[in-house]
């Protein structure tokens, strides 16, 4: 009896040793080995597409100064100011809300005299003001309304589109529609069929900047032509498509 049961321990501890065994040379994960999960689909295929869209521009900005130099501080302030007043008024009065007016700049600097020993001779004021025109007819109209009340620095025009975020979305349209008929003719030369999109990322998109008229005519006589033109809005976008 005593023997039996020294035999039957010596087997179940025998049977526990080669276990233990059995997990110690169990192999371990390789590293770097390939998942699956979160891996993006492995039959995919990438197309870039860039479109532009034109639109006509709606808003002019219009950049004139006031420059002044007199003999002292408050002449040379006064001077601006009254000049820049009247400005001012008579632009509001062609309809250009107060809003759409803004002073962009205002400087005050000695004048010097030439010589070994330069001298104070004098103070130049002026001032900087840009108006939104929203009206593009009266474009021209603010140009030579600021020029025969005093205005000494036209800067030129600048146009813009009022609503660039509309422009913007119809060329992203326009270039994601681009970037499927690439991929549907690629797929089809590859005798594969297109799935589902996978994920589009913007490369780049141009919203449509100030373009410059260029230095406005000076005579308050002559009239000042405005032509508004019309400026491209560009997007480019990087779609993934699943292929089968």
């Amino acid at each position: 009896m005593s023997q039996s049961i020294r035999t039957a321990g010596a087997l179940a501890l025998g049977a526990l040793i080669v276990a233990v065994a059995a997990l110690a040379i169990r192999p371990a994960p390789v590293t770097g080995a390939p998942t699956t999960e979160g891996d993006p689909a492995l039959h995919t295929i990438t197309v870039t597409g860039t479109a532009s869209v034109s639109r006509v521009s709606d808003v002019a900005r219009v950049s004139v100064g006031v420059g002044v130099t007199k003999s002292t501080v408050k002449l040379a302030r006064d001077a601006a100011g009254k000049s820049m007043a009247a400005i001012i008024t008579t632009i509001k009065a062609l309809g250009i809300d107060a809003k759409d007016i803004r002073t962009t700049g205002i400087d005050l600097s000695p004048q010097y005299s030439n010589g070994a020993t330069p001298k104070i001779t004098g103070y130049r004021m002026s001032e900087q003001l840009q108006i939104t025109v929203r009206d593009l007819d009266k474009a021209g109209d603010v140009v030579d309304t600021a020029t025969a009340k005093g205005a000494t620095d036209v800067h030129g025009l600048s146009f813009e589109v009022g609503d660039p975020t509309s422009a913007l979305d119809d060329a992203r349209a326009a270039a994601i529609a681009q970037a499927r008929t690439s991929a549907q003719r690629m797929a089809s030369a590859a005798s594969v069929s297109l799935g589902a999109v996978v994920s589009i990322s913007e490369s780049s998109a141009s919203s449509p900047g100030p373009y410059f008229y260029g230095e406005a005519a000076r005579d308050a006589a002559a009239l000042t032509p405005v032509e508004r033109g019309s400026q491209d809005v560009q997007a480019t976008v990087t779609v993934v498509f699943a292929i089968s």
